[in-house]
């Protein structure tokens, strides 16, 4: 397995189709440790279930035997498969707690296409808890990410110079920046927009920029701005989640 700066921690919900979007997965995140998790009665086939169960057991079966494979054959990961005793939300946040205190450095993804509502849903609220990723795959090559947002409404709600700034650079969204080049703003047209500064040849010092640089700080950790250097100015523009943000509170 290669030398990883960090862990990075794979976690996918056992279904029948998991090694059929194993490798975008993989490719996505380049894990170093791929963990499937699976209900032990899901690979037990019992005498009173039915055909179309004992079917479902046995291709999740198949399926999780197949995904040990690749990783084994690639051997640049580790393979690891952890038996829930029950699909409950405790059950299943004590499994990941423990996965957690055994790699206390990694970085997680979560691959909650497979498995019940249930199942699903509790992995998502781990991926909060951890801060990591999430996604879905609908088809063997085709995924998409689900953005976990960093901060609520009502906690923005709490700075609203954090929300002037959001609304100062939301009026120059440009079809929600998708281009590259769209969105930015100097730093400078942003202090004077705030009334900080009257010109772009003044300079913040003392509390006032230590209090600038904060926010931007803030701002930035919540994925609500991105920042650039252009020469010797710095540029900031709204993320999606900070455009969404801007929508939210444009109107107050």
């Amino acid at each position: 397995m290669p030398d990883h700066h960090q862990e990075h921690l794979l976690i996918i919900s056992a279904g029948e189709n998991i090694h059929n979007t194993y490798s975008i997965s993989v490719q996505k995140y380049d894990p170093s440790h791929v963990i499937v998790m699976v209900e032990n009665e899901m690979l037990n086939i019992q005498n009173g279930d039915s055909e179309s169960l004992k079917e479902r057991k046995t291709n999740i079966k198949t399926a999780i035997a197949k995904v040990k494979h690749r990783v084994n054959s690639d051997n640049r990961r580790e393979f690891k498969l952890i038996h829930l005793s029950e699909l409950n939300q405790d059950v299943i946040r004590d499994a990941i707690l423990k996965i957690r205190n055994q790699h206390k450095n990694a970085a997680f993804s979560f691959n909650v296409t497979a498995g019940t509502a249930l199942f699903s849903t509790s992995l998502f609220l781990m991926a909060v808890w951890l801060g990591g990723n999430v996604c879905i795959t609908r088809t063997p090559d085709s995924l998409i990410e689900l953005k976990i947002p960093k901060m609520s409404v009502s906690e923005l709600e709490n700075y609203p110079d954090l929300i002037r700034v959001v609304i100062i650079l939301g009026n120059k969204v440009r079809n929600k920046n998708i281009d590259i080049r769209d969105g930015w703003m100097k730093n400078k047209d942003i202090l004077i927009e705030l009334g900080m500064i009257n010109s772009s040849s003044e300079r913040l010092s003392g509390n006032d920029k230590v209090n600038q640089s904060r926010d931007m700080k803030k701002l930035k950790s919540w994925d609500l701005v991105e920042e650039k250097r252009s020469g010797r100015d710095v540029l900031y523009r709204l993320t999606s989640d900070g455009i969404f943000a801007y929508n939210i509170f444009k109107e107050q």
